[in-house]
């Protein structure tokens, strides 16, 4: 074989090598620059998968906890918080969140559980207002479903509005509702394994508990300052229960009673 014959054949040879890497790849771009053909993947792993509309927007994202996005971005502005759970977000036409799932659960090296999950839904530019929640902690747990009130300002014009008061102001606007999340229904179980269903007024003060367990099945109702005033129910003996309570826990007296 001749030196031109042998550089021929090594041409050849890179000529085929590049080919045989280039076509695979090259349907495989085809495959993706169609957006209209549907492709179908037996199974796919992805750190984070993104559901985007054609303009780019996204709208819905799973990730695992490495890449889960930290904090929230409302009016343009970052509100930043650590978040070390994977899940999913939702975001709305604005491309903000507003809503998600998270999840996670470990036990440590004296074989206690750590666990939870967590959904919500997001009043447009706040917080949930809606939860599905689950958590686990020192061998006991709590599950349940709760609705929330969120201000009308958005997050951030409240961050930036409230950032130089003073602590008692803002306790003070939580209490009318300007700030913060105010708790209206729970219902669901407690750490001490009871149900429990309890609704709150504008200002997040509980005015009726009900509550069933193996001692008692009772349904408080509360003044507004949140103090036990009326109590309806049966007790660990199986007998009725009917207590009228002043502004103290003292039982009163009904006139003509």
């Amino acid at each position: 074989m001749t030196t031109q014959q042998l550089a021929r054949d090594v041409k050849f040879l890179k000529a085929y090598a590049l080919v045989a890497t280039l076509l695979p790849l090259t349907g495989l771009l085809f495959a993706f620059s169609r957006p209209d053909k549907p492709v179908r993947f037996q199974e796919i792993s992805v750190e984070r998968l993104n559901l985007v509309e054609r303009d780019g927007t996204v709208k819905m994202m799973m990730s695992n906890q490495e890449r889960f996005p930290q904090g929230v971005t409302i009016d343009g502005k970052h509100l930043n918080f650590k978040r070390e759970h994977p899940g999913m977000l939702f975001y709305n036409t604005k491309g903000e969140e507003c809503g998600g799932l998270i999840f996670g659960g470990q036990r440590d090296s004296t074989g206690q559980v750590s666990a939870g999950g967590h959904f919500s839904l997001d009043r447009f530019g706040q917080d949930q207002v809606i939860a599905l929640n689950y958590q686990e902690h020192g061998g006991s747990y709590k599950a349940g479903l709760t609705f929330n009130d969120a201000p009308d300002e958005s997050m951030t014009a409240l961050e930036d509005q409230y950032k130089t008061t003073t602590p008692a102001q803002q306790q003070q606007a939580r209490k009318a509702g300007k700030l913060g999340l105010q708790t209206r229904l729970y219902v669901g179980t407690t750490a001490g394994r009871s149900s429990a269903l309890m609704m709150a007024d504008q200002r997040g003060e509980t005015r009726m508990m009900l509550v069933a367990n193996t001692e008692q099945s009772t349904l408080d109702f509360k003044d507004s300052q949140g103090r036990t005033r009326l109590t309806i129910g049966v007790d660990k003996s199986n007998q009725p229960v009917l207590r009228f309570l002043d502004e103290n826990g003292q039982p009163v007296k009904l006139a003509g009673h």
